[in-house]
C-alpha cells in the first residue's frame, strides 16, 4: 500500500512537470511567432512610411499629374500626389480599403495609413525627350518599366506623373490614353492641360525616372477565426494583400513640425507638416490556451516611432 502511494504520487508530480513544461513550450513557441510577425510587419510598414513623399530628385518641387483619374472630384486615391501621406482613424473611411467582416475587408476601430512615394529604378535617367512625339529615350538597357507602369519624371525644376503607354528597349512613351490610369494629355509641363497636346514640356538629359508606390496600410479580415480572425494588409491599386496574421489592432499617431506631443489623425491640420508617425500594433498568438487572457490567446502590444526621411531638416 505504502509502495502504492507513493508510485501514485510520482506519477503526479512527474505528470505535472510534463503538462507545466508542455505549457510552457507552447507559451514559449507563441512567444518566438509574435515577435516573428512583429518584425515583419514593422520592417515593411516601416519602409513605406518613411519613404512618405520621397522622389529621386528634390522633394519640394511642382508636379504636372496627366493621369485621367486624378483629374476626377475626388481623385483616386493612389495617384493624388497632393496628398502623399495622410491617416484614418478609426472610424474614418480609407478608400482603399472599405470597412466590413469580409476576407480583405478593413476592421472598425482600427486606424489605417497611406503614404505614396517615387522609388528609383536602378538610376533611370533621361537621354533624351522629345514631348513633342511623347518618348523619353532612358541610358538603361533593360530598363525595368513595363506598359500601364505609373511613373514619375523630375528634375529639380519639376516632376510630371504619367502611364507609361508603351515601352521599348530603351524608349518609355507617354501617350495621351482614355484609359483610367491613362493620361489625359502628352503635354508633360505645368500647368497640366487635358487636352490633346497639353502643355509641352521636354525634360533635359540626366532628368530621372521613377515608379509610383502608393499604399495603405490596415488591419483587415484574414477569414480564419480560429488563429484570431485579424491580419496586418498593405493595399495598391491593384489589390490588398495579408502581410502579417495574428495583428488584431493598429492605432497610430502623429508629430507634427514644431508640435510638442504626437496626436491621432483627427488632430492633424496639415498632413504636409508631419515628420513623424507612431505605430502601436497589438499582436495577438494564433494558438489558443497559451495565456490566462480572454480566448486564451498572448497578447501583446509593439510600439515603433517611424521618422519621414524626407521631412527632416
Amino acid at each position: 500500500m505504502v509502495g502504492m502511494a507513493l508510485g501514485l504520487i510520482v506519477v503526479l508530480v512527474a505528470s505535472g512537470v510534463f503538462v507545466g513544461s508542455r505549457q510552457a513550450n507552447r507559451s514559449t513557441e507563441a512567444i518566438s511567432r509574435t515577435q516573428d510577425s512583429a518584425r515583419n510587419a514593422f520592417e515593411l510598414m516601416a519602409r513605406d512610411v518613411r519613404e512618405a513623399g520621397g522622389t529621386p530628385c528634390d522633394n519640394a518641387r511642382l508636379v504636372a499629374n496627366v493621369l485621367n483619374n486624378a483629374q476626377t472630384a475626388p481623385p483616386d486615391w493612389w495617384v493624388d500626389w497632393n496628398t502623399v501621406l495622410q491617416g484614418f482613424d478609426g472610424a474614418a473611411a480609407f478608400a482603399g480599403a472599405a470597412f466590413g467582416s469580409a476576407v480583405g475587408e478593413r476592421v472598425a476601430g482600427t486606424d489605417a495609413v497611406m503614404v505614396k512615394y517615387i522609388t528609383d529604378l536602378t538610376d533611370l535617367t533621361v537621354v533624351v525627350h522629345n514631348g513633342t512625339a511623347a518618348r523619353f529615350t532612358v541610358n538603361n538597357n533593360p530598363h525595368r518599366v513595363a506598359a500601364g507602369d505609373l511613373l514619375m519624371a523630375c528634375n529639380y525644376g519639376q516632376g510630371a506623373l504619367f502611364q507609361a503607354s508603351a515601352v521599348g528597349a530603351t524608349t518609355i512613351d507617354h501617350a495621351e490614353s482614355a484609359a483610367t490610369s491613362g493620361n489625359c494629355s502628352k503635354g508633360l509641363g505645368l500647368p497640366t492641360s487635358c487636352t490633346a497636346t497639353g502643355t509641352t514640356y521636354n525634360f533635359a538629359p540626366s532628368s530621372k525616372i521613377g515608379r509610383l508606390v502608393a499604399v495603405g496600410w490596415y488591419i483587415g479580415n484574414n477569414g480564419r477565426p480560429d488563429s484570431g480572425g485579424r491580419s496586418l494588409f498593405r493595399v495598391n491599386r491593384n489589390g490588398a494583400e495579408e502581410v502579417a496574421d495574428g495583428v488584431s489592432d493598429l492605432q497610430l499617431d502623429y508629430l507634427s513640425a514644431g508640435a510638442a506631443a504626437y496626436t491621432d489623425a483627427t488632430g492633424v491640420t496639415d498632413w504636409a507638416n508631419v515628420v513623424a508617425v507612431r505605430a502601436t500594433l497589438t499582436m495577438q498568438s494564433t494558438q489558443t490556451g497559451v495565456s490566462l487572457q480572454a480566448g486564451g490567446r498572448l497578447s501583446r502590444p509593439v510600439s515603433f516611432t517611424l521618422h519621414l526621411r524626407n521631412r527632416q531638416p
